[in-house]
């Protein structure tokens, strides 16, 4: 397929990229001024909290209502159509989200069965077949039980989104996870000569762009549940339904492109597990928050540390990136590089020095 002769970029899609980013900006120069005392907002209280100062949790709020802006006014009917599908799914976690961002009062329990509830909402309105996953060895066999197929799609899309919920909190994770994810994707659908999604990709990657730029690396702004949620939830459907759309793709290919936030939920559940703690109690033992204590008592870095954490992972953002564009034709070759994510993972989790029983934070 030729993309020199295909209109494949929308130009007015940098319209709301300088909305976003204007929004962005305003929210944070608002919060530093601390309107939200005005507004009678709660500060943010969480173990996991590693800023002093009061960050808003809004940038997801600004990312979807771009996103729903640029889908109103886009004229590209096959486009819309995919995105009007995933942003009306994510209407649930939406809600719950931005109440959580707002008033921290939503129970994790309602949070979860959002999640879930998003994600039988697009395998419902999603009407093409889903990647076939039968010649998979024992899940392929799992799968075949009634309703195994649709359980396990919705469970990954709800994975992800934890995932991504995790990490948001440390400066630019999040958005440096999402991107490789993203570029990723977009790679993925450049070599299957996919204009459609190459479009919807790129343009979403340019309306995320400034909450990147607004977040890193001062964290000026979070995303906040809505956005991170959100966001995952994103990612997996633009995933499923890529994979859905180019069968010849290993779904294998999948995991290595969604491997980051998928290990940190299940490190931490096992973690957890095996500690014999619930595994709705947060905790700092997460690999970004032991990086972060191990950079902060450091005097050279200790007004930099949350900055460094996502530069200092960057061989476990970036690897997934990096290695679907030598392997993803390559089944052998992408379960090696799985293998090598989670060896990178667990080697970094047990070189870096476990957070110590009194909190630092407070100290520093």
């Amino acid at each position: 397929m030729n993309f020199n002769s295909m209109q494949w970029f929308d130009p007015s899609v940098l319209i709301f990229t300088v909305v976003s980013l204007l929004l962005n900006g305003l929210i944070a120069y608002l919060w530093h001024k601390k309107f939200y005392r005005k507004l009678g907002l709660k500060t943010y209280q969480a173990i996991q909290r590693i800023h002093l100062t009061e960050t808003p949790r809004l940038g997801g709020l600004v990312f979807i209502l771009s996103l729903l802006s640029y889908a109103i006014y886009c004229n590209n009917i096959e486009i819309i159509k995919l995105l009007k599908l995933i942003l009306i799914c994510l209407i649930p976690i939406v809600i719950a989200g931005l109440k959580e961002d707002l008033f921290q009062n939503v129970q994790p329990t309602i949070r979860l069965l959002s999640l879930f509830f998003v994600g039988g909402l697009f395998l419902y309105q999603f009407k093409e077949p889903l990647p076939n996953l039968s010649d998979v060895p024992l899940l392929g066999k799992l799968l075949l039980l009634h309703g195994g197929v649709s359980f396990f799609y919705i469970l990954s899309m709800v994975t992800v989104a934890n995932g991504m919920n995790l990490i948001d909190g440390v400066n630019g994770l999040c958005g440096a996870v999402a991107l490789s994810i993203l570029s990723s994707l977009l790679f993925l659908s450049y070599k299957t000569s996919d204009v459609v999604m190459l479009s919807l990709i790129f343009n979403v990657i340019l309306i995320f762009i400034p909450f990147i730029v607004i977040n890193y690396p001062y964290g000026n702004i979070f995303l906040g549940d809505l956005g991170a949620y959100s966001l995952g939830l994103i990612v997996s459907m633009l995933t499923i339904i890529l994979f859905s759309r180019h069968p010849e793709l290993s779904p294998w290919g999948a995991v290595i492109v969604l491997i980051y936030p998928v290990t940190e939920v299940v490190f931490s559940l096992l973690r957890r597990i095996v500690k014999g703690e619930s595994i709705w109690h947060p905790d700092k033992e997460h690999l970004h928050l032991k990086l972060f204590y191990f950079f902060r008592p450091q005097s050279a870095y200790k007004k930099i540390a949350n900055a460094l954490v996502t530069p200092a992972l960057s061989a476990l953002w970036l690897l997934p990136s990096i290695a679907i564009t030598w392997v993803y034709q390559k089944p052998l070759f992408i379960w090696l590089s799985i293998i090598l994510f989670i060896v990178i993972y667990v080697l970094l989790y047990i070189i870096i020095p476990s957070v110590q029983k009194n909190n630092l934070y407070r100290k520093a």
